[in-house]
């Protein structure tokens, strides 16, 4: 079957997804829309181009042509090619469907004169939950009182759901082609099969579903939960991209851990759940479909409008009520909601909004109000405003790990000396340490490179420079000789983290050991001709520079999360004294 297909709303979805699929399929497309410039531009190419760029090369250019133009302005026109047509799609914003339906009502009249008994489904393809039931009372208060039998019975409202991106074109190619489309071609468009007056088209890529609601809540509760946790944990690192997002392991994980959570909720719940192999197969293409730097999707559109997206049933919120309903743990959500907390958009009045509320009422109400929890879901609440607390000192620490690895591998590459450069680096990412004799244990490292003294059967001396860091900031007291046993336990924890690390990475501890890993084999750096093999095998160029980066930048992430704990423990202990 092919036929005409009225596009209303000749925007990025609307030229760049539904005329696509349907012009691949043969359709005649008669695109509408109420900017006149755009629609004087579409008239006068005659073609534009839809870009499907699945990812670094893999992109597919599609020339879309033999399409009509019309303004919404052109009202008879809009009317005879809707009474016409044998399919209408709405691709708009939710906020002008009142008007949308004010003209469709005149239109649709129109039709019934000419065709009362062949019925027009609507495809409404829009990012809202559910948008049938507006959209058909808004359509049937639009109708005469004669018309309404008739717009129940042969108007069908078609919820869809839209899962192609479709962001702005790279600005070069904007300002060549503003017509282009730039989209990451996902190929399908789920439709409500129970929706249709008439027969559903048989168009390849339109994909009839039996459970709408529980196909929109997966797509809600996997693709925009992993897109709005992306976002919103990525801009407390400040990525602008979210290219950059997932290019950022932590960032990249913590999403990944809340869509994980996501994922298994949805697979848990027997009255709309999924097979967990289908679920697991969902999962990882919503991974697939977002890692596409090709796209230069931005943070900003992602997390746009948090207070929207912070409401009980919507992308964050939802899942975790649906985590906590089957028992299952939901910190990385929880984190998420704690991060869009956070989002500091200033042209974002919804970011303002919800920035305003905490500063009002508090992160407890706030969180409260914002996501409409219960009295019975005040645990829940907790959670968030702990993950509020802690998640900018996580990225302040991240920050300073990320110089000490900068900072390591460049004095290393300059100066060489392991165990000094580590010391180095983390005193230089961190500040100088309050009381503390920095320099003195500076001075005294100057032994320790190449396993001791060059020896290299001994530790390796950034190992040893990450303990000697640990002890400074948990130090046993020469005045305190018999004491200190906390902090002294501490600093062994801390040390026993680091040698995980380095045992994971190198297999060892010795100088030696790390040789071997990072250069293949052993030298002996006591004998001037192993000493200059060993820099003719790279070890100043990236070997030894960046075992000493991992070192210093391990030792930071080792001691921020103890210093994170030990801030929020004071941090509670403040309020419980003020209470």
């Amino acid at each position: 079957m092919s036929g005409t297909i009225v596009i209303w709303g000749a925007g990025r979805i609307g030229r760049g997804f539904i005329a696509d699929l349907f012009h691949a399929a043969g359709w005649r497309l008669i695109l509408v829309d109420r900017s006149q410039e755009l629609v004087e531009r579409l008239s006068k190419a005659g073609r534009y181009t839809v870009v499907r760029a699945e990812g670094a090369g893999r992109q597919q250019e599609v020339e879309i042509a033999g399409y009509a133009a019309l303004a919404t302005t052109q009202a008879g026109d809009v009317s005879a090619a809707i009474t016409d047509a044998d399919l209408l799609a709405v691709a708009v914003f939710p906020s002008d469907f009142a008007d949308v339906t004010r003209q469709l009502a005149s239109a649709l009249l129109a039709r019934r004169e000419e065709r009362p008994d062949v019925p027009l489904d609507v495809l409404l393809c829009t990012n809202l939950s559910h948008p049938a039931p507006e959209f058909r009372r808004l359509l049937q208060d639009a109708l005469p009182a004669d018309a309404q039998l008739y717009g129940q019975t042969k108007v069908g409202i078609v919820e869809t759901l839209v899962i192609r991106i479709a962001p702005d074109p790279p600005s070069e190619l904007r300002a060549r082609d503003p017509l282009l489309a730039w989209t990451n071609g996902y190929p399908e468009l789920p439709v409500d099969r129970h929706g249709f007056r008439g027969e559903v088209p048989s168009v390849p890529g339109l994909r009839p579903v039996e459970d709408m609601r529980a196909q929109e809540r997966r797509k809600l509760y996997t693709y925009n939960t992993f897109h709005a946790a992306l976002a919103y944990l990525g801009a407390l690192r400040g990525h602008e991209l979210i290219a950059d997002c997932m290019a950022d392991p932590s960032v990249r994980a913590a999403a990944a851990c809340a869509l994980d959570e996501a994922g298994r909720a949805l697979e848990a719940d027997a009255s709309r759940g999924f097979a967990p192999d289908e679920m697991a197969r969902w999962v990882q293409d919503v991974i697939r479909h977002t890692d596409n730097p090709v796209l230069g999707d931005t943070v900003r559109r992602y997390g746009a409008d948090p207070r929207r997206k912070l409401r009980r049933e919507d992308r964050l919120v939802g899942p975790v009520l649906l985590a906590r309903k089957h028992g299952i743990l939901s910190t990385h959500l929880s984190r998420a909601i704690a991060a869009a907390l956070h989002f500091g958009q200033a042209a974002d009045p919804s970011a303002s909004y919800v920035r305003q509320q905490v500063e009002t009422l508090g992160v407890h109400q706030a969180v409260c109000e914002l996501c409409e929890l219960s009295d019975d879901e005040r645990d829940l609440a907790m959670d968030i405003v702990y993950a509020y607390g802690r998640l900018p000192l996580e990225a302040e620490w991240n920050r300073c790990a990320e110089e000490a690895y900068r900072l390591g591998y460049e004095y290393e590459k300059v100066y060489h000396g392991c165990g000094q450069c580590v010391l180095a680096a983390v005193q230089d990412a961190l500040g100088p340490f309050e009381e503390v004799a920095f320099d003195a244990v500076f001075e005294a490292a100057t032994g320790l490179a190449g396993g001791l003294g060059l020896c290299g059967d001994t530790t390796c001396s950034a190992f040893t420079a990450g303990a000697l860091v640990f002890g400074l900031f948990y130090p046993r007291r020469r005045t305190h000789f018999d004491g200190d046993r906390e902090s002294k336990y501490r600093a062994y924890g801390l040390i026993q983290q680091l040698r995980d690390r380095f045992m994971g990475t190198y297999g060892g501890l010795h100088c030696h050991d790390v040789h071997r890993h990072e250069l293949g084999r052993a030298f002996d750096l006591r004998d001037p001709a192993e000493r200059e093999a060993f820099e003719a095998a790279g070890a100043h160029e990236d070997k030894c520079t960046g075992v000493v980066a991992r070192a210093a930048q391990w030792a930071v992430e080792i001691i921020g999360e103890e210093q994170i704990e030990d801030t929020l423990r004071r941090q509670l202990a403040g309020k419980e004294e003020k209470k």
